[in-house]
């Protein structure tokens, strides 16, 4: 896996991607610019946290080899290409958020047409498939 997992003090074993890896990995593995890619230290919990790209806010939530959410305001291309190269797989999905209109992108390494199937039962906006099952 192309992030810069490290270990993590507790549980034993596990690993951890921290907000400064994060940020080192989208711009020397995902080509984004420097000074265009943010993380919020402040923001960062085990498996999520926020940052910016050139001013747009978003989100990511994941699980290293299992699945990634990228959310923001406005849907970011380029974020999503760097974040594909980082994590070495694809989107499946993308879809607004009906209570906050945000943008989602979902990555889904196990089964993407499962959860295809649960985003259109969870009837989400805008529901677009990126990869063909």
């Amino acid at each position: 896996m192309a992030e810069t997992l490290q270990d993590a003090c507790t549980p034993r074993g596990a690993k951890k991607w921290h907000w400064y890896n994060i940020r080192r990995d989208l711009v020397q593995q995902g080509g984004l610019e420097d000074n265009e890619v943010m993380i919020n230290p402040g923001s960062v919990r085990p498996n999520r946290c926020a940052g910016t790209h050139k001013g747009n806010q978003f989100y990511i939530t994941w699980a290293p080899e299992q699945f990634l959410l990228v959310t923001s305001k406005e849907y970011d291309q380029e974020l999503v290409d760097a974040f594909a190269k980082v994590v070495e797989y694809e989107p499946f999905a993308r879809y607004k958020e009906p209570a906050t209109g945000l943008i989602t992108t979902e990555w889904d390494k196990v089964d993407p047409q499962k959860r295809y199937q649960e985003l259109e039962t969870e009837g989400k906006l805008e529901l677009t498939r990126l990869l063909e099952p």
